[in-house]
């Protein structure tokens, strides 16, 4: 369970480039809640039965992280669509995360001033280590062949439906290795709109009826990005989740240990 741990943590250091920016910034989000989502049922704190997400141990979590999650699916009072879950992501989910990091002396904030009005936080990688390791981790997976665990099934579906292939194996040297990934997190049929859709500032450009077009286009590309990134970090978050619960519940039959304890 120890890479489960770091999961999340993972997916945003992943997503860290040498520029300080997050290069998924517009999915990681998703990933992140996906992420929470397989740690949870992988503690016996929830099922996910037909894509309904039922809390089953509603007791405070040892990780922060895990606990507002957690809160926010036993607030509800009700089953949760896990798929509604991902779709929203917690505010300040990320901003969390990359604090976190800051906290354990992984990532490091350096805040400037763009144009001398507009203040912009880069977060610099100051454990190169710990990023390596991360990666280490996922390559593992997408330069392999074969069945996957738990663990690497999660991080690599949601590395995937966050735009981390894209990211990390670039290009037609990255080709096999993006396949595998697509493969595990289940989503053949999203991997384009995720990968492919532009991410640049269309948005800060004037309305003219000369851009009208490339800016609607441009809007549509992102919210099929959006809806992709959605789309598979909810099916990788419940496929991975359902794995774990299982294989919990067959460890407690042998008699495995019990508790929560991450």
């Amino acid at each position: 369970m120890d890479d489960l741990d770091t999961l999340g943590d993972d997916l945003v250091l992943l997503s860290v480039s040498p520029e300080g920016k997050l290069a998924t910034a517009q999915q990681i989000g998703f990933g992140l809640m996906g992420s929470e989502l397989v740690r949870l049922a992988a503690a016996g704190r929830l099922t996910i039965t037909a894509g309904r997400v039922a809390v089953i141990d509603p007791s405070p979590c040892p990780d922060p992280m895990l606990d507002a999650a957690l809160a926010s699916l036993a607030s509800s009072g009700r089953e949760v669509r896990a798929k509604w879950w991902v779709s929203h992501p917690r505010h300040h989910i990320v901003q969390a995360y990359l604090e976190r990091l800051a906290a354990a002396g992984v990532l490091q904030a350096e805040r400037r001033t763009r144009l001398g009005i507009f203040s912009v936080t880069r977060w610099r990688v100051i454990d190169a280590g710990r990023q390596a390791e991360a990666k280490a981790r996922l390559d593992t997976i997408a330069l392999s062949a074969g069945p996957v665990g738990t663990a690497q099934a999660a991080l690599a579906g949601l590395a995937h439906a966050t735009g981390l292939g894209t990211v990390l194996y670039p290009g037609r040297d990255g080709r096999q290795a993006r396949a595998r990934l697509e493969r595990i997190a289940k989503g053949s049929d999203v991997a384009t709109a995720v990968a492919d859709a532009g991410t640049g500032d269309a948005a800060s450009q004037p309305v003219t009826a000369t851009n009208q077009a490339v800016r609607a286009a441009a809007d549509a590309a992102n919210r099929a990005a959006t809806q992709a990134a959605i789309d598979a970090a909810t099916s990788a978050a419940v496929h991975a989740a359902t794995q774990a619960a299982h294989s919990a519940a067959h460890s407690a039959g042998h008699g495995g240990g019990g508790g929560h304890g991450h």
